[in-house]
């Protein structure tokens, strides 16, 4: 290995441990604000507060031990992904510490314990978001990217928790004072952001080894109809064709089933969409899994004709179709339907989208 090789090599081998130890002082900072929550310690608060001072100077120092071994050495593809992924990680840690300090704060504003019926989901919550930040760090120090994308999937169940517990607290309303529930909300909602963040720390992982950058989110798109319009049906239609690579479509209609007619079946294969799986689920028998789509879209009426609420996490739209008049040609519709689908995705897929 050559004076230069070995200089690299060292230089490489700093940042990773620098890295790993400024991983270490973030994570016992999330798990002391935890502690602080069941034994509201101040002085441990105070002590995790301060120690965020240590984190930030480390985390600058990353910064420019980076940018520093970019300068020198000019490193190639493999080298110049680590350095760009580890840049990106170091943003991660810092934000997780400075949720470690807010967590401490809110802890030291609690009258007393954590009220009996969201003590358990919040101890739990705590740890899957503590250990999916163990694991992440983990998989980008070993270069783990089957176990990165493990974390990746484990931190998306933390987030369909979320929406059963904000569910529970509403319901609390009358039982805690306006100050503790705010309290508990900050605090849940920052453990979901260290699992978020952590998620962060497994695409930049998935980055560095693979060369694949961020891995396209995935929409789950629920259209909303009446049966015998086949509105519904023919926008899922339309968006399995071109956005497949981007989102997932289904269409729900109340009180049954809708089977796909004879005329929008012959009018989908004149047009070149498929006719496959097209049959509406009973929106009474999705109801509870409503929070498993992040979008929500009635194409016939408004949302809250079907919907009595719209989950925490999801986004809801009415859209004005045209054709849906009884005896109205299908190519109306299907235009209508066609620009909107469109426009959605372009919205949210963004950069990501790959029209077919």
């Amino acid at each position: 290995m050559s004076h230069f090789e070995q200089r690299l090599e060292a230089d490489l081998k700093a940042i990773r441990n620098w890295v790993w130890a400024l991983g270490e002082a973030v994570e016992s900072a999330v798990g002391d604000a935890k502690k602080i929550l069941v034994l509201r310690d101040e002085d441990l608060a105070y002590a995790t507060v301060l120690g965020d001072h240590a984190i930030n100077r480390d985390s600058r120092e990353c910064d420019r031990m980076c940018h520093r071994f970019i300068a020198r050495h000019l490193p190639g593809a493999g080298h110049l992904r680590e350095m760009a992924s580890t840049i990106r990680v170091n943003v991660a840690l810092e934000r997780i510490g400075d949720y470690a300090v807010t967590i401490a704060r809110e802890g030291l504003q609690l009258s007393g314990p954590l009220p009996e019926q969201f003590a358990a989901d919040m101890d739990a919550v705590a740890d899957e978001s503590l250990h999916i930040l163990n694991q992440s760090r983990q998989a980008f120090r070993e270069g783990n990217a089957d176990l990165a994308i493990a974390m990746m999937k484990m931190s998306r169940q933390v987030q369909g928790k979320m929406d059963r517990i904000y569910d529970e607290l509403a319901a609390a309303d009358d039982e805690l004072d306006g100050h503790t529930m705010l309290v508990i909300f900050v605090v849940f909602s920052l453990f979901k952001r260290v699992a978020d963040q952590a998620k962060n720390i497994c695409d930049q992982t998935v980055y560095a080894v693979r060369g694949v950058a961020k891995v396209p989110k995935i929409h789950k798109v629920l259209f909303l109809d009446q049966p015998d319009s086949g509105a519904g049906q023919l926008a899922v239609a339309l968006g399995r064709k071109e956005y497949s690579d981007v989102a997932v479509f289904a269409c729900a209609t109340p009180g049954r089933s809708d089977l796909v007619s004879g005329e929008l079946r012959a009018f989908l294969q004149e047009h070149g969409l498929s006719d496959q799986d097209l049959a509406t689920e009973p929106l009474e028998a999705l109801v509870h899994d409503v929070a498993d789509f992040n979008l929500v879209v009635s194409v016939n009426g408004r949302y809250h004709d079907y919907l009595e609420r719209v989950p925490f996490h999801t986004s809801a739209l009415n859209w004005q179709v045209d054709g849906l008049a009884p005896n109205t040609d299908r190519k109306v519709q299907y235009r209508s339907l066609s620009e909107q689908v469109d426009a959605l995705m372009q919205r949210v897929a963004g950069e990501h989208l790959q029209k077919k």
